[in-house]
C-alpha cells in the first residue's frame, strides 16, 4: 500500500468534552488526494497563480512582515499562506512544502515572548485568524512540534489582551475562524482555559444567528452585509453549537442558506455580494473571497449536521462557481462571478451596479478587482479536496463530496485506503475500492444527491438499499479488494429564477450558452499570466424554448480531456432549441447584459439549435434564460 507523507499514526481529532460531539470529523489535512481530473485542477493551480504567487506579486515576497520584513503587515500574507499550505499537503508537492515551510519557519521564529504572532506594526486580530488556522493545518500536515506550544503561548496572549483589546471591524465579523482553532487546540491539548478564551470570542463577535433570521444587521455588529463576512460568518452558529449544544445554533445554518437564497439568490444557486448583499439581479455576482469561504464554511456544518444537503450546495458551488471564477489554465481570475456575462472588459469605475465597482472586477488578470480574492482564492479547491472525505463518530468513514479521490486513514488502529474511481460530475457512475492492512468491520457512508433518479449502490455486485438525499450506509467487515458501485443519474430540469427566467441544471451541474471568446490583450506577461478582455464572438442573445415545461434537450458525451473545464472539448454538453430575443442587448455602456427578460415580445423567427456547456467551462455565459413556450 502506497503511504501518504508524514500522516500515518495521526488520525481524525474528535471534539473532547465538554465541548459537544459532531457526527462527522475533519480528517487531518494531507489524508485526501485528488485524482483524475480533480488532481490535474489541483496541478495547474500549482503551475499557475499559487506556485507562482511570490513572484506575481511583490507583497508576498522576502519584505513581507510576516515574514520578518517590513512590508505588508495585514491579510494578503496570511490569506496566500493558508492556500499554500492546504495545496502543498493536498498535492504533496515538495516545491510548495519547502515554500511553505520558510513562512512558518519565519512566523514562529518571530513570535514574542508574550504569545503575540506577527508584524509589530499591525496588532488587527483578523490577520491573526488566518495565521492561526495555517499553523493548525501545518501541523496536522506534518505533526511539526513547535505549533501546538507556539499556539497556546498566542492564545493566552489573547486570553491576557481580549478584555482591554477586544475584537474590532473585521475580526468581530470573522470571530468564529478564531473559535473553531480554540476548538482545535482544546482538542489537542486538553487546557481548559482554550474555552474560556473561545467564550470570549463569542460575546464580542457580531451576532450571527439574529442576522441569519431577518437578514437584518443589528445595530452595532461590523459590516453585517458584506457578503465575504456573510459567507464566514455563516459557520458561526454551526462553531458555536459545539461549544452550546443548543439545536437553536445548530439548524441557524440552514435558516439563513434558506433567507439568503430566498433575497438575494442567484441563478447558479448562491446568493449576490458584489460586495454587499444585491438582489436577485442576473447582473449581479459573487466576489471570488465569498467563494470560496462558503466552501470552508459548508466544510463546518456539515460535520456538525451530517446534513447530505448540504454537502449537495458544496459540490455546487465548487464545480459552477469556483470553476468558473478562474481561467481554464489557472492564471487568471475574475473578482466577481454572473450568472450572464457575456463580456468582460474593464469599466469606468461607478459604471456598474455594484456597491463596489473597482473598474476591473469582470477582467481576467492575476489581480482583478480588489486585492484580497489574488491571495485567498488559492484555498478553494484544496479546502474542497481536503473536505471530500470525513470522519464519522463511530469510526467510520463518510463520502461526503465526489469526485475522483483516495483517502488514507487510522480507524481502530487498521490503516485503511478507499479510493474512489470517477470522472464525476461529468460521469454517473463512481467505484470505490478498499485497501486495509487487515479485514476491518467499519461503516462506510456515501452520500447519494438528492438529484439522483433511480440511484444504485453494490459491493462487490450485492445490492445495497440507495436514498437520494440521504447518506447510504454501508457497516460490514473489510478487506482489500472490496468494490463499491454506485450509480447516481440525474435528469434535466429547469428552475425557473426570481424574475422569472430559467436556468437549465442536471446533477451538480448549471449549464451555461457556449459562447465564442475573443480576446483582447491588455496586458501581456511572459509566463502567460496576461491580462486581457473577452467579448462574445457569437450571438448570446437567446431564448430557449419548453415544451409543456419541458426542455427537449439533448445530452451530448465525449471522451474526457485532460482539461475538461474547456468549452471546445466539454464532456458533458447539451443541445436545445432557441430563438434570439431581439431586443436583448449589452447595457451599461457596454459593459453588462442587459436585465434578462422572461417572456421577450420580439423573437427571431428562426429556430436554431445551440450549445450549452457546464458554467465552469466558460469566463463568458449566459446562464440565466429567457423563455418562450410552444
Amino acid at each position: 500500500m502506497d503511504t501518504f507523507a508524514d500522516e500515518k499514526s495521526y488520525g481524525p481529532v474528535p471534539n473532547r468534552a465538554p465541548l459537544h460531539g459532531t457526527p462527522f470529523i475533519p480528517l487531518p489535512l494531507g489524508s485526501v488526494r485528488a485524482e483524475g481530473w480533480l488532481d490535474g485542477q489541483l496541478r495547474r493551480q500549482a503551475a499557475g497563480l499559487t506556485g507562482s504567487a511570490e513572484q506575481l506579486f511583490a507583497e508576498l515576497g522576502p519584505a513581507n512582515a510576516w515574514r520578518g520584513g517590513t512590508g505588508d503587515d495585514w491579510e494578503k500574507g496570511p490569506y496566500y499562506l493558508r492556500g499554500l499550505i492546504s495545496l502543498a499537503f493536498v498535492l504533496d508537492d515538495d516545491k510548495l512544502k519547502r515554500q511553505a515551510k520558510s513562512w512558518v519557519d519565519a512566523i514562529l521564529a518571530l513570535q514574542l515572548a508574550d504569545g503575540q504572532i506577527g508584524p509589530v506594526t499591525n496588532q488587527d486580530w483578523w490577520p491573526r485568524m488566518l495565521i492561526t488556522w495555517s499553523l493548525r493545518d501545518y501541523f496536522e500536515a506534518t505533526q511539526d512540534s513547535r505549533v501546538i506550544p507556539a499556539l497556546v503561548r498566542y492564545a493566552r496572549y489573547m486570553a491576557d489582551t481580549l478584555e482591554r483589546k477586544p475584537l474590532y471591524d473585521w475580526a468581530r465579523a470573522r470571530a468564529a475562524d478564531q473559535i473553531e482553532t480554540m476548538f482545535w487546540l482544546y482538542n489537542h491539548t486538553g487546557e481548559i482555559f482554550l474555552l474560556e478564551v473561545a467564550d470570549r470570542l463569542q460575546h464580542q463577535a457580531n451576532r450571527w444567528n439574529e442576522f441569519f433570521r431577518t437578514l437584518e444587521a443589528p445595530e452595532g455588529d461590523f459590516r453585517s452585509l458584506h457578503a465575504v463576512n456573510v459567507s464566514q460568518g455563516l459557520k458561526f452558529p454551526a462553531v458555536v453549537y459545539q461549544r452550546t449544544g443548543q439545536n437553536e445554533d445548530r439548524d441557524t445554518f440552514n435558516i439563513g442558506w434558506r433567507n439568503l437564497r430566498g433575497a438575494h439568490g442567484l441563478a447558479f444557486g448562491m446568493w449576490s455580494g458584489t460586495e454587499h448583499l444585491a438582489g436577485h439581479s442576473d447582473n449581479q455576482g459573487v466576489e471570488l473571497c465569498s467563494i470560496v469561504e462558503q466552501l470552508l464554511s459548508n466544510a463546518t456544518a456539515i460535520k456538525v449536521s451530517a446534513d447530505p444537503l448540504i454537502a449537495d450546495e458544496q459540490e455546487r458551488i465548487a464545480y459552477n462557481l469556483l470553476a468558473s471564477a478562474v481561467s481554464r489554465e489557472f492564471k487568471q481570475h475574475q473578482y466577481y462571478t454572473l450568472p450572464n456575462s457575456p463580456i468582460a472588459r474593464r469599466n469606468t469605475p461607478g459604471t456598474l451596479p455594484f456597491a463596489d465597482d473597482h473598474g476591473d472586477d469582470l477582467l481576467l488578470s492575476p489581480h482583478a478587482g480588489f486585492h484580497c480574492c489574488c491571495f485567498n482564492l488559492h484555498m478553494g479547491w484544496p479546502k474542497f479536496v481536503q473536505h471530500t472525505w470525513m470522519a464519522t463518530d463511530d469510526n467510520g468513514l463518510a463520502a461526503v463530496a465526489h469526485g475522483p479521490s483516495r483517502v488514507k486513514t487510522i480507524i481502530k488502529g487498521v490503516e485503511v485506503e478507499v479510493e474512489s474511481r470517477t470522472e464525476y460530475p461529468f460521469a454517473d457512475t463512481l467505484l470505490f475500492v478498499v485497501t486495509a492492512e487487515k479485514p476491518i468491520r467499519f461503516p462506510l457512508l456515501l452520500r447519494v444527491p438528492h438529484w439522483s433518479k433511480a440511484p444504485l449502490i453494490s459491493v462487490n455486485g450485492d445490492q445495497v438499499i440507495a436514498t437520494a438525499g440521504s447518506f447510504a450506509r454501508i457497516d460490514r467487515l473489510w478487506t482489500t479488494g472490496d468494490v463499491i458501485t454506485m450509480e447516481v443519474p440525474a435528469e434535466l430540469s429547469t428552475v425557473k429564477n426570481s424574475n422569472g427566467a430559467i436556468s437549465v441544471w442536471r446533477g451538480p451541474f448549471v449549464f451555461s450558452l457556449a459562447i465564442d471568446e475573443q480576446v483582447e490583450l491588455v496586458t501581456r506577461d511572459d509566463g502567460g499570466f496576461h491580462e486581457f478582455e473577452l467579448t462574445s464572438a457569437s450571438a448570446w442573445n437567446y431564448a430557449l424554448r419548453l415544451t409543456k415545461s419541458d426542455l427537449n434537450a439533448s445530452l451530448l458525451r465525449s471522451t474526457m480531456p485532460a482539461n475538461p473545464w474547456i468549452a471546445e472539448s466539454a464532456p458533458m454538453r447539451l443541445q436545445v432549441k432557441a430563438r434570439k430575443a431581439i431586443a436583448w442587448a449589452l447595457s451599461h455602456e457596454g459593459c453588462l447584459a442587459g436585465e434578462t427578460p422572461s417572456h421577450p415580445q420580439t423573437l427571431a423567427e428562426v429556430e436554431e439549435d445551440v450549445t450549452l456547456v457546464p458554467m465552469g467551462s466558460q469566463s463568458l455565459r449566459i446562464t440565466s434564460f429567457p423563455w418562450f413556450a410552444l
